[in-house]
């Protein structure tokens, strides 16, 4: 009901005419036609429609004596007392007469004690019939005030258990109708929500309601001319029979059904027996023409329901029913099965077609394993979508078609997940092959986690879109998939770590693709990153799977960044060896390494450490600027090579772990006399010199310049030893 303390009437302009002068005529030609009018406006109002509210207006006599603006004012308010009780009553519209004699009509409505009688009158000034002053004095519209607000404590009382939308038959009926009109703010989904359609899917729903609705309205605009104030406005009644086929082969039904949403509450509907018959109904009728009176011509059909009304009038023989489906639907499953293959076949033909053109233009490998396996996922999920659309066509049985939907729906989503797996396998040997051709060895590290990250999304969402087409309820299955998210992470909180381990490692960078790393008794070379784990290949050759939550919480010793590979050894000299020797020895060393191209010529340290028990020991401790280890080894053996070659140039020995007993039988008397040996720092670092000019470091081409990923100025760095 409307409230008049919540409406504000239109305003009038200055300059109006009154009402009485803009009305049409055909409207008020008679006293049914300004009561159906006024009845009519006052609902769309009440819909929403605020200015339907004039035209209620109009249909007033206020007097000629009153202002427009005044006219308007109190009219508003009368209206809607008058509108109220109306409301509340079921009365015939045919009732009224069309041609009463004389000026004034007495128009009874309602029955018993709830009636009140409605005052009309044909006005001299236009000859219209119009609801006379006398129905508007004070003390009448007082009465009438009364009467609504009985009906509305009687609402009051029962709109408790009812959904307020479908109250009463009066109401369902009218957002049906308005619905399929698409009047004063009704959509087809407000005249689909008047069927009990029990438990068909929410997504057959338009599909199935709107083909259902469509039969019910056009049958309706066959039988009968809808007067909303025919129609009973209570809640509380059993059932409300709109349409009883004289032969028995079907009625139309209003009644309280529990609504599905809210199971508490009562909703009126359109019953599942009425759509179990209207098929048969809308057969028997649509050959009739359409009542007079209609304001609007029937809906537009639904392609199914137009596939059936062509079948029925071409071939009747094929709407029996031989066995669950009708013959046109069985003939149309084939036709379905058959568009499928067909168009399913061309389209991955135009798709391969293209795939192999866009691998060409990049200037990539093309992989024809890789397109057939795209290509055949592809194929299946096309064929199960034309089915799917198609199943709509044919008008199946709800039971049926759910069944049909899943079946279909299932296939489709199976083909378009193992499509899109097959299609990242292509997008991930694109990516591979751009990353080698980078300088950046990060995108290796990368490439393999969007891979396998990718299809795990793709999984997923073939699951969640699977599971949304037989879940009735789309808000219920996103709760229960929270709730069932939360629980399964609570349960693998250690697979959740993993999943973040490896998003550190790919924001943090601890290491790339190939780098030799140290994670507490690991030792080896990253082979790959995934999302759980990472895979270290050892030096034996054997491969561990290393979760990434352990990997992030532990220390992990990058061996693969160091731009320099230290080199320290102890060389074993005999006791024998004179001290100048030993110094030219040194001083050759020192002259080696700052020959060599990749040692490094800032910091290294050759000299006489130790006096072990065998040997004089030459400490060597340098360092080579290789990036891996592979060249490490490479630059040490070219170094070595030339320090054997400086040693044996010097007629330096090498001591053996032995003891040898010397024992002196002659005594030296003159130790001036003595002749130093022609050795020294000069002689060991020209002797270097001559080692390197004549075998070229260590007789080999020196190996082409290296890369690094860090900064190439060491200058100001001091490496220390570890």
């Amino acid at each position: 009901m409307v409230l008049l303390a919540s409406v504000q009437a239109p305003r009038a302009q200055e300059g109006d005419a009154p009402p009485a002068a803009r009305v049409e005529k055909s409207n008020f030609r008679t006293p049914r036609a300004t009561v159906k009018t006024f009845f009519e406006a006052m609902q769309a109002f009440e819909a929403g429609n605020e200015s339907r509210l004039i035209d209620a207006v109009r249909c007033l006599y206020m007097g000629e004596d009153i202002p427009p603006e005044e006219q308007i004012n109190q009219g508003s308010q009368h209206a809607q007392i008058l509108f109220a009780a109306m409301d509340g009553l079921q009365f015939d519209m045919e009732s009224i007469e069309e041609s009463p004699p004389g000026e004034n009509y007495e128009a009874v409505l309602g029955e018993g004690e709830n009636s009140f009688t409605l005052y009309l009158h044909r006005y001299d000034t236009d000859g219209l019939w119009r609801i006379s002053s006398r129905s508007l004095e004070p003390e009448y519209l007082a009465n009438l005030q009364a009467l609504a607000d009985v009906h509305e404590e009687t609402e009051a009382a029962l709109e408790g258990g009812y959904v307020h939308t479908l109250r009463s038959p009066r109401v369902t009926m009218e957002a049906f109708i308005k619905g399929m009109n698409g009047e004063d703010g009704f959509t087809l989904n407000d005249a689909i929500d008047t069927l009990d359609l029990g438990d068909v899917n929410e997504v057959d729903r338009l599909n199935i309601g709107g083909g259902k609705a469509a039969d019910l309205k056009a049958l309706i605009d066959r039988i009968k001319l809808i007067e909303f104030s025919e129609i009973p406005p209570e809640s509380d009644r059993g059932t409300y029979v709109f349409f009883q086929d004289p032969s028995g082969s079907g009625r139309i039904v209003l009644a309280p059904i529990p609504d599905e949403s809210e199971p508490e509450l009562k909703a009126w509907r359109f019953t599942k027996g009425t759509l179990e018959s209207l098929e048969s109904l809308y057969l028997k009728y649509k050959d009739r023409p359409l009542v007079q009176g209609l304001r609007q011509k029937s809906t537009a059909k639904p392609l199914a329901n137009r596939i059936r009304d062509w079948t029925y009038s071409s071939y009747p023989s094929l709407l029996e029913t031989p066995f669950i489906l009708k013959n046109y639907q069985w003939l149309g499953l084939f036709i379905l099965i058959l568009l499928g293959i067909i168009i399913s076949r061309a389209l991955t033909l135009i798709t391969g077609v293209f795939i192999r053109y866009w691998f060409r233009r990049k200037g990539y490998a093309y992989d024809a394993r890789l397109e057939r396996d795209f290509i055949r996922p592809i194929r299946i999920a096309l064929m199960a979508w034309v089915w799917l659309y198609g199943l709509t066509l044919l008008g199946l049985d709800p039971n049926v078609l759910a069944y049909l939907r899943i079946a279909a729906f299932f296939i489709t989503s199976l083909g378009a997940v193992w499509a899109a797996y097959c299609l990242i396998d292509i997008i991930g040997k694109y990516l591979t092959e751009k990353a080698l051709k980078s300088t950046s060895k990060h995108d290796d590290l990368l490439v393999p986690i969007i891979v396998r990250t990718m299809k795990i999304f793709v999984v997923v969402a073939g699951i969640v879109a699977f599971a949304s087409q037989i879940s009735r309820d789309p808000t219920q299955l996103l709760t229960g998939l929270g709730l069932g998210g939360l629980a399964f992470a609570l349960a693998a909180k250690d697979v959740v770590a993993n999943i973040f381990g490896s998003i550190t490692i790919l924001t943090d960078r601890p290491f790339r693709i190939g780098d030799w790393v140290t994670v507490g008794d690991i030792d080896g070379s990253v082979e790959s990153v995934g999302i759980r784990s990472t895979r270290i290949r050892t030096f034996y050759n054997s491969l561990i799977t290393v979760p990434n939550s352990v990997i992030t919480n532990a220390p992990i010793d990058n061996m693969g960044v160091r731009r320099y590979r230290r080199i320290q050894t102890t060389l074993g000299v005999t006791y024998d060896t004179p001290p100048e020797t030993i110094e030219a020895f040194c001083e050759g060393i020192r002259e080696l390494i700052r020959s060599h191209p990749y040692t490094r010529k800032d910091y290294y340290h050759v000299y006489l450490s130790n006096f072990s028990s065998s040997s004089l020991d030459i400490l060597l401790y340098c360092f080579v600027e290789t990036p891996d280890w592979g060249t490490e080894l490479r630059e040490k053996h070219r170094l070595y090579l030339d320090i054997i070659r400086l040693a044996h140039g010097l007629g330096v020995s090498f001591a053996f772990p032995t003891q040898t007993l010397f024992v002196n039988t002659e005594t030296s008397t003159d130790d001036g006399n003595q002749e130093i040996p022609p050795h020294g720092p000069a002689r060991g670092a020209q002797t270097a010199q001559d080692i390197v000019a004549r075998f070229g470091n260590g007789g080999l081409t020196p190996p082409p310049p290296v890369t690094f990923r860090g900064p190439t100025d060491t200058s100001s760095r001091t490496m220390k030893e570890d």
